[in-house]
């Protein structure tokens, strides 16, 4: 299942750096990770707790997307430590806003891929695990995200960090999942 998983995330890096023309360069300009409080604050649920580790890289943003304001396409993984607690990979894009020198904010948006709960909520088969079991209704889920951050030097930013994944009411079960934690980025 793991192999299934890690050739997922290899197509959605592929996916969202995959050049337009056979000139385009991929340029990787960012690198972050740092750790999330899992199914915490925010529209999802609070079934889930424990951490995730996540890592993300944030591409250049291609020239046919400034016609979008020129978005980074971002790739990244949120990995449950807990047992049970669910994991996803995701793909999308980033609008990066600076508000000072040193301070900024940004919002993305794109698709993610999970390993938890699809099956549809049954009353009396799940009635001893609805408290602590997350249905999540779909495998593809819709993310939408934020960071807060601040610039420490050239290269290194800290960031507050908040990310949610749903279906956006697609299948018959959508409670959401929620991430929210500290991130730390290098540029190159």
């Amino acid at each position: 299942m793991m192999l299934v998983y890690r050739a997922v995330f290899a197509a959605a890096v592929v996916i969202a750096a995959a050049p337009v023309s056979a000139r385009a360069e991929i340029t990787i300009e960012e690198l972050r990770g740092g750790i999330l409080a899992q199914g915490c604050c925010g529209q999802g649920t609070n079934k889930e707790d424990g951490v995730a580790v996540n890592a993300e890289i944030v591409f250049a943003s291609p020239k046919v997307l400034s016609v979008l304001g020129a978005p980074r396409p971002v790739v990244g993984a949120s990995v449950a430590t807990n047992s049970g607690a669910t994991s996803h990979f995701y793909s999308g894009l980033e609008w990066r806003f600076q508000l000072s020198p040193r301070f900024f904010v940004s919002a993305g948006a794109g698709g993610a891929v999970h390993d938890g709960e699809t099956d549809d909520f049954d009353p009396i088969a799940d009635a001893a695990r609805v408290s602590t079991t997350l249905f999540l209704g779909c495998r593809a889920l819709f993310r939408i995200n934020g960071n807060a951050g601040y610039q420490i030097n050239e290269r290194l930013s800290a960031m507050f960090y908040w990310s949610h994944i749903s279906n956006a009411g697609l299948c018959r079960e959508n409670e959401g999942l929620d991430h929210t934690g500290m991130r730390f980025g290098y540029s190159f």
